[in-house]
């Protein structure tokens, strides 16, 4: 029988073999992802509907849009693309797929596979008896130097030169992070669950490049495998083993989902270049009848290069045997043996290569099928509680994790009770339980801050700022953090320092320092771009679009939020998502797109109020500035007023401040005068003082409204010049323009054109970009008479304007215009 294989770039595709080659390595693919690659690309002809390629590739019509998009994401990821470039699968709005890449087709003759054709069955021998394994003790001290082992080869090549057949797919990992909408996204789980203890290195070893120095940092890279397809999982699998070996003798080793963010199609200079590190470990395996052959290339920075290798019928203890020959080489000591069981080792391994795919589902079938004695470790439940948290299941992920503490004693297990209450810290900040949060990190740091464990320290200092954060303690907070980059920077974790910055954004972003903000947001989504993180890259988009709105840059808002968008194609995460679409709300608005912002707060309506207080109150918001603008002033108080108990947290004081002062307008535009005032009475004395922005802007800005509304002209002039001032100090462009454009246009309708000026002035920086502005301008030079100032700034506003209207008698000449 006559079959097709496809090649694209440096990809083949062999449907009747079910193989996908990079290179010449096998990747590994779930049946799902490989079957919608083979539909694509038979169909390639044509764009694929939805349903169609959901009934080709599942058989059912029952299949969610997001399991399509996961599994395509899943595909892209397996060929090189991504939901940005497509330069493989092309998105079809509002209708499905099509494969756009270039490729060839090659006929493969009638011939059988060579195992067949010789009569050998494709049986795997089972795993032989080995003897157990066991990482160090949590409480043990530096290891020692050793001998290095005898029979070490020097081989040529430099650093970043490896032969391309050892070129990886273009995995993309998006680790979950503790990164703040605070209830959006909520933040998540840094969940490498790893050891990576940093201790001195010892000066014994191979004399020059071979021997490690305090401070030098090892990569390992994603295996480059010669076997059936059935053991591709050993691409990371042994990545993570060797990776576990090196970390638990004390190396400084970067963290794996860092690694395999990064070396697309084998990018080894990439690797090094992102992570700084010294030595790099390129690990092949291979099949030769009964035995599994390890070789581990070591390159150092200078160009040097060593490899090491063991041989083995269990792939396992092959593995073990060449990472202790490699430790040996390095001049580091061998872990001792006497705990775990190799069985466990495989099953942690393959599970954890499936969570760096973000196949969760595989992740989970593994623990659960693992043998009675490796289900009751710790250690797996643990695990077990990270996938819940990563899907989302809270509830489950706390219960599991809590259960856990009991039999995880401080003195006897402190680094994995420490592991453990990072993970409770975590779903505490998704649950918008801070206070929880706060003394689950406090604990953690306290357990692991003098064991060597650097990630996992760096991990709860970032968790107790985000936590601090959202309680108002923006100092603490800011300490927190700084203690996070130490900690990190010693673990070479790049990525999660990445977090930091993004973290970092949004604590600048609540004391009101939009600027240094924004500066941070722009450095975090670079680097996530960089290493293909895409969940937390969509996240900082979204919340870099807040910043934005803040700074009155509403056209680059909506822009941030466009990609954000284009980013989560396919991702599972709703609260990312949702987090997204409601600063998209935002920023349609401030566009002037109101039909699109309404259709959209329509479709989010529900996710919302089942998420959390905060989004349900952001909806409620955002739906009463839209029946604000469109007239319908009871129902935006209505929504305004049960936004202001929605925003109940400090976190959310800037959200609340305005959601209230929205809601005094609203009653004043209903003829309810008492009704506003009591309510700026409320907020003065919720939010009044000077010490934390802006809450004394609006505050002051109610009591002003207020004021004018009454007579009181001289005491509104004050209460404004208050605000203004206030605003000045705190340098949001965004309050410091709604005052203004308060200020201004009362000041305009009464004639006090001279007073006016120095108010209508401050607009002036943002009148090409905010329509309020801009028509606060065309006001004013109306009122002067002057016409060509007028017009300009009138096509200014009609620019901006986008579905809104123009103030009545705004488009009449001036008089000076008309005599």
């Amino acid at each position: 029988m006559q079959s097709v294989s496809y090649r694209f770039g440096h990809y083949r595709i062999d449907p009747q073999a079910r193989e996908l080659q990079d290179g010449g390595c096998v990747l590994a693919l779930s049946p799902k992802v490989f079957d919608c690659l083979v539909y694509l690309l038979e169909n390639r002809d044509r764009a694929i509907g939805r349903d169609e390629l959901i009934a080709a590739v599942w058989g059912r019509a029952d299949v969610s849009d997001t399991l399509l998009g996961q599994t395509i994401l899943k595909a892209r990821r397996a060929v090189g693309d991504d939901g940005q470039e497509q330069h493989a699968i092309r998105t079809i709005p509002r209708f499905g797929y099509r494969w756009v890449g270039e490729v060839e087709t090659q006929a493969l003759a009638d011939t059988l596979p060579a195992d067949v054709a010789t009569g050998r069955m494709r049986t795997e021998a089972p795993p032989a008896a080995t003897p157990a394994i066991a990482p160090p003790s949590e409480d043990a001290a530096p290891a020692a130097a050793a001998e290095p082992p005898p029979g070490t080869q020097a081989v040529a090549p430099a650093l970043g030169t490896r032969s391309s057949r050892r070129r990886a797919g273009r995995w993309r990992f998006a680790a979950a992070l503790l990164l703040a909408f605070l209830a959006a996204a909520g933040g998540a789980w840094l969940w490498s669950v790893r050891p990576s203890p940093i201790a001195p290195l010892g000066n014994a070893g191979l004399a020059g490049a071979a021997r490690a120095a305090p401070g030098d940092t090892t990569a390992v890279m994603p295996a480059a495998v010669s076997a059936h397809a059935e053991w591709s999982w050993l691409r990371l699998g042994l990545m993570d083993l060797v990776a576990t070996r090196l970390r638990d003798s004390g190396l400084a080793v970067v963290p794996s989902d860092n690694v395999v963010a990064l070396a697309r199609g084998g990018n080894t200079e990439g690797v090094v270049a992102a992570t700084g590190a010294h030595y790099l470990v390129e690990p092949t395996v291979s099949r030769a009848a009964d035995d599994w052959r390890v070789v581990l290339a070591l390159t150092g920075r200078d160009g040097s290069h060593r490899q090491v290798e063991a041989s083995d019928a269990d792939v396992v203890e092959a593995t073990r045997v060449a990472s202790e020959r490699l430790l040996s080489l390095l001049g580091r000591a061998v872990p001792g043996r006497d705990l775990h069981s190799l069985t466990a080792d495989e099953i942690f391994a393959r599970a954890e290569a499936a969570m760096l795919t973000d196949d969760l589902d595989t992740a989970r079938r593994l623990l659960d099928g693992a043998p009675a004695e490796v289900r009751q470790m710790p250690e797996l439940a643990l695990r077990l509680g990270q996938i819940e948290y990563r899907a989302g299941q809270l509830a489950k992920a706390r219960q599991r994790l809590e259960a856990l503490l009991p039999e995880l004693a401080a003195e006897a297990r402190p680094v994995l009770r420490g592991r453990v209450l990072n993970g409770l810290g975590a779903v505490a900040v998704r649950q918008d339980r801070f206070g929880d949060a706060q003394r689950a990190f406090s604990e953690a740091v306290q357990l692991l801050e003098q064991r060597n464990q650097p990630a996992a320290v760096g991990q709860a200092f970032t968790g107790l700022a985000v936590a601090r954060a959202a309680q108002g303690d923006y100092d603490g907070a800011a300490a927190d953090f700084a203690r996070a980059r130490v900690a990190l920077e010693l673990a070479g974790d790049a990525l999660a320092l990445a977090r930091v910055d993004e973290n970092e954004a949004i604590d600048a972003g609540k004391r009101g320092r939009f600027m240094q903000s924004l500066a941070a947001h722009q450095r975090a989504a670079a680097q996530f771009e960089r290493f293909g993180a895409l969940n937390e890259l969509a996240a900082t988009l979204g919340n870099m679009a807040g910043t934005q709105l803040a700074l009155l840059q509403p056209a680059a808002a909506l822009a941030a939020t466009t990609r954000a968008v284009e980013v989560l194609d396919g991702l599972e995460n709703a609260g990312t998502r949702l987090g997204v679409e409601m600063e998209r709300v935002a920023a349609l608005t401030a566009t002037g797109q109101l039909g699109a912002a309404r259709d959209l707060l329509g479709e989010l309506a529900a996710p919302a109020a089942a998420a959390s207080p905060f989004l349900a109150a952001r909806h409620q918001y955002e739906q009463a500035v839209l029946e604000y603008a469109a007239g319908r002033f009871e129902a935006a108080g209505e929504l305004a007023a049960a936004a202001t108990k929605g925003y109940a947290l400090p976190d959310y004081d800037r959200e609340r401040a305005r959601a209230w002062l929205l809601l005094t307008r609203a009653l004043r535009a209903q003829g309810d005068e008492q009704g506003a005032g009591a309510e700026a009475a409320r907020l003065r004395d919720w939010g009044g003082g000077d010490s934390v922005p802006p809450m004394p802007v609006y505050a002051v800005l109610a009591e002003a409204e207020h004021a004018w509304a009454g007579g009181r002209h001289p005491d509104a002039i004050a209460a404004y010049r208050r605000a203004l001032a206030l605003a000045s100090r705190f340098e949001v462009p965004a309050d410091t323009a709604e005052v203004v454009d308060s200020f201004g246009t009362r000041l305009i309708d009464s004639g006090e054109l001279e007073q006016a000026s120095a108010v209508v002035g401050l607009a002036a920086r943002w009148a090409t970009t905010d329509f309020a502005c801009a028509v606060l301008q065309a006001r004013y030079y109306r009122a002067l008479g002057e016409e060509g100032a007028w017009r300009a700034a009138l096509q200014r506003a009609r620019a901006l304007a986008g579905e809104r209207s123009l103030p009545a008698g705004l488009l009449d000449e001036p008089l000076a215009a008309t005599r």
